[in-house]
């Protein structure tokens, strides 16, 4: 009880030390000060108190600067993950293309008598795979929303052999590393050279989802941002007016008009617009869904901070969970 005493007295004591080094109550008529009594003029709001205003302003430095490094904390993380999973990728190209190589098998003869002179065979100069079916494309694909490539314009199959390759994309996002998010066989995502001007002005490149054969599925310059969820389930978003403000490849937090849509059933959910825009992130929360059999992969968040949880369950069906903010 006497340690709490004493705790609230010292309290008590920085809280006179602050508002001394503030106006005195005899300038409470001329200055804002959050130490002036309440109902004093200073409610007005007249010319702020200079310790005040430094206060709210060494706050404000402060925010800035720790947001600033939360920014760079991200990215780092950022680029640390995605080197991870590059080396994966590598790893996993280069076992394969090891398990798939011929064991050559050397035999030691006599010299035989000279027949005839043989001629020297040129060696067959490697070209991409021809596409054919059932092919897993890997690409750069960070494991995230970001739509953010290697400028690569070419997918590889799973012996590491080109299979699709084109002037006209500038990247390319596929299976990557174990592709532990099942991504489709045949299929792939590209962002195009091609580019649509918004009503602002502003110019976003084209992204689609092409085929073995290159060929695309929406053709549809509005659309700026694909990424994969899990299995066939794909989010497809459109920005018409103003492009997408995304942070750090884990959120979008503007997209004008968002599609989730199924390569295989070919069946669209459209989500419903919120202040005109859909705030998106990568769920990486709500692990107690997962002891109802669900696999969580987005979060759609609300102005009111509720949220769509969109999951998939054991059959493969995405499931919407809601969650009604706590603020």
């Amino acid at each position: 009880m006497k340690n709490f005493l004493t705790t609230i007295l010292f309290l008590f004591m920085v809280q006179i030390a602050n508002a001394q080094s503030h106006v005195p109550k005899s300038e409470y008529n001329r200055y804002n000060c959050r130490f002036a009594p309440k109902g004093s003029n200073n409610s007005e709001g007249k010319n702020m108190c200079p310790a005040c205003a430094k206060e709210d302003e060494d706050a404000r430095k402060k925010k800035i600067a720790d947001d600033k490094a939360a920014y760079e904390a991200g990215k780092i993380r950022n680029a640390k993950l995605k080197a991870e999973r590059e080396a994966d990728f590598k790893k996993k190209l280069a076992e394969t293309a090891e398990k798939n190589k011929v064991t050559e098998v050397r035999v030691t003869m006599g010299k035989m008598p000279v027949t005839a002179s043989k001629k020297t065979e040129v060696p067959v100069k490697k070209v991409p795979s021809k596409p054919t079916k059932d092919i897993l494309f890997f690409a750069d694909y960070p494991g995230s929303m970001s739509m953010s490539g290697k400028s690569l314009n070419y997918f590889l199959n799973e012996n590491g052999d080109t299979v699709l390759k084109s002037k006209d994309y500038d990247s390319t996002f596929a299976a990557f590393g174990d592709n532990k998010n099942n991504f489709p066989k045949n299929i792939g995502i590209v962002i195009l050279n091609e580019e649509n001007t918004l009503t602002n002005g502003k110019t976003r490149k084209v992204a689609d989802i092409v085929d073995l054969k290159g060929k695309r599925l929406f053709n549809d310059k509005s659309i700026s941002t694909i990424f994969h969820l899990m299995n066939d389930y794909f989010v497809i978003g459109r920005s018409k007016d103003f492009g997408e403000d995304s942070s750090w490849g884990y959120n979008y937090r503007r997209i004008q008009e968002v599609d989730i849509y199924n390569v295989k059933t070919k069946k669209t959910i459209t989500l419903d617009k919120d202040r005109s825009r859909v705030e998106l992130y990568l769920t990486f929360d709500h692990h107690k869904l997962e002891d109802e059999g669900l696999k969580p992969v987005l979060s759609r968040r609300y102005s009111n901070y509720d949220e769509d949880i969109y999951c998939i369950n054991a059959e493969g069906e995405l499931v919407v969970k809601r969650f009604q903010s706590s603020r």
